[in-house]
């Protein structure tokens, strides 16, 4: 936990480069998970579904004392920020870098995830993937009234196991009708996916966002 303790709440994934969250831990009190498990038992992974991890997300809420919260996530944290989202009317504020919240490309993800699993790579993605599978995400997404932002990279593409995972393209693609929904979209030319892994970047497009959504209590 960084920041000033009776500033808002940011809750976020703990995988990013050191220092990551330094600067907006100046405004906010951020709150960094460091989740899921390094090691995962077979027990753990097959349970690891949306609603089980969002429950778990709501946990740490609860014992950091944070009644309401803003969740930052990036890829598979922007995907579980849909899911949060969806499932708790908790949130300030949601912010979800390097994944379309339309035209998420859930079976192709599933698909690498399952390749990956089948050869001994992390089985509980694939878990998590088959878990929303059959999301009914447009209807789901137009429900989301938290104040809400979206960001790629202009370029964020990539082909996995002969699947091309497409996030810029497809923010690009649904930019509209997201901005009619109330998104704020932005996307940051000259990046592909490693825009998460750049927080000189990251942090001032957040805190562009969170700084007339979030005050303090």
């Amino acid at each position: 936990m960084q920041g000033p303790r009776d500033a808002p709440t940011v809750l976020a994934f703990d995988r990013m480069p050191s220092g990551y969250f330094q600067s907006l831990a100046e405004e906010y009190r951020v709150v960094a998970l460091d989740y899921p498990p390094r090691d995962v038992s077979q027990e753990f992974a097959d349970s690891f579904t949306a609603e089980h991890v969002c429950a778990e997300i709501l946990a740490v809420a609860d014992a950091v004392g944070a009644t309401r919260f803003a969740w930052f996530g990036f890829s598979w944290g922007a995907v579980v920020g849909l899911q949060l989202a969806v499932r708790t009317n908790r949130l300030t504020a949601l912010a979800c870098g390097g994944w379309p919240p339309l035209g998420g490309q859930y079976d192709e993800t599933l698909a690498v995830a399952a390749a990956g699993a089948a050869r001994g790579g992390d089985k509980h993605y694939a878990t998590y993937y088959r878990s929303v599978r059959n999301w009914p995400e447009r209807d789901a997404v137009s429900k989301i009234t938290c104040p809400r932002f979206v960001f790629a990279g202009a370029h964020d593409q990539f082909v996995a196991e002969g699947h091309r995972i497409r996030i810029g393209p497809l923010v690009s693609e649904h930019r509209h009708e997201l901005e009619r929904l109330g998104w704020t979209v932005r996307l940051v030319d000259g990046f592909g996916h490693e825009l998460g892994a750049r927080p000189d970047v990251v942090i001032p497009l957040l805190r562009d966002f969170l700084a007339p959504v979030l005050r303090r209590p």
